[in-house]
């Protein structure tokens, strides 16, 4: 009988985890570092004083019935002091992003009327454009300092920036908290120290919601929030395959809280069977799998979820 040992395992992370141990898990919460909103009714004017982002479609109105044209905003996030806190806390970047959420301040009637109102879907994205500007216009004295509706389609790229969901606003004051995809581009970006970029636009026509922008206070109540869930790598591996007379012995260690699962096949390419599952456990430990051989040739992989 031959035995194949597969190095290399996956790992399928649900966007809501587990509570983990003490010393496995880590949140992190971030303010920006740059925020506006764009208005094609003014595709030339710059907002990033404002106070306020917004997002609006084509059939919102102010609250005089007026409609002040579409709204998208921008908003940056560093990541510097995100990555060197999980670096302290769970290991120098031996951790895994297993969820992000933007969280956003309502004002259900702004008090400017350039604001439209109305409760509908708009979508976050993840972009790769970091080099824009915010700014310092305001409503009534808009600027051409910052980022402008005519420059957005130069910071958009389809072929990199991703979808991170679509969202509801409640149309009243208060906080609302939306759960990110983890998308691979944009947790490579968190990951990797640098700026992040959220693109938020009208997904409905509906739409017109406006909530508290960095410039409106400095209390953390009121700014966007971007908080960042991450767990110590489980680092999947199979240390150790022996054959000892009629059995197989499979060996791996196993990191806390995660599910491991030990598959078979006789093909790296054919059907993979589930032959042993080490449920989450309280403290790291070694796991041994043993089987009677079977056929000719086998092989065994090692997938891990949370």
């Amino acid at each position: 009988m031959r035995v194949g040992l597969q190095s290399v395992a996956w790992i399928a992370v649900s966007l809501h985890p587990l509570v983990l141990g003490a010393g496995q898990l880590a949140t992190v919460t971030v303010a920006p570092e740059a925020d506006t909103f764009v208005r094609s009714a003014a595709p030339t004017s710059n907002y990033g004083g404002a106070g306020a982002i917004s997002i609006s479609g084509s059939a919102a109105v102010n609250a005089t019935n007026q409609q002040n044209g579409l709204f998208d905003s921008l908003i940056r996030f560093p990541m510097s002091n995100v990555v060197s806190t999980l670096d302290a806390t769970l290991g120098t970047h031996d951790w895994l992003v297993l969820s992000a959420t933007l969280s956003l301040r309502e004002m259900g009637a702004p008090p400017s009327p350039i604001f439209n109102r109305g409760v509908g879907a708009f979508e976050v994205r993840w972009i790769a454009a970091d080099a824009w500007v915010e700014g310092t216009g305001i409503p009534v004295v808009p600027t051409t300092n910052g980022v402008t509706w005519n420059d957005v389609p130069s910071l958009l790229n389809p072929a990199l920036d991703m979808a991170l969901g679509q969202f509801t606003n409640a149309g009243v004051d208060g906080r609302l908290t939306f759960d990110l995809s983890p998308s691979q581009r944009f947790v490579s970006d968190v990951r990797s120290g640098g700026p992040v970029d959220l693109y938020l636009t009208a997904a409905s026509p509906q739409v017109g919601f406006t909530a508290l922008s960095r410039g409106f206070s400095s209390s953390s109540n009121d700014v966007p929030i971007l908080s960042v869930v991450a767990a110590v790598n489980p680092n999947p591996r199979l240390d150790s395959i022996v054959l000892a007379g009629t059995n197989v012995a499979v060996g791996f260690k196993t990191v806390s809280n995660w599910l491991y699962v030990l598959q078979r096949s006789d093909s790296l390419e054919g059907v993979w069977a589930n032959v042993a599952m080490v449920p989450a456990q309280p403290t790291n430990a070694s796991s041994v799998f043993v089987e009677a051989v079977t056929g000719q040739r086998t092989f065994y992989r090692l997938s891990v979820s949370h």
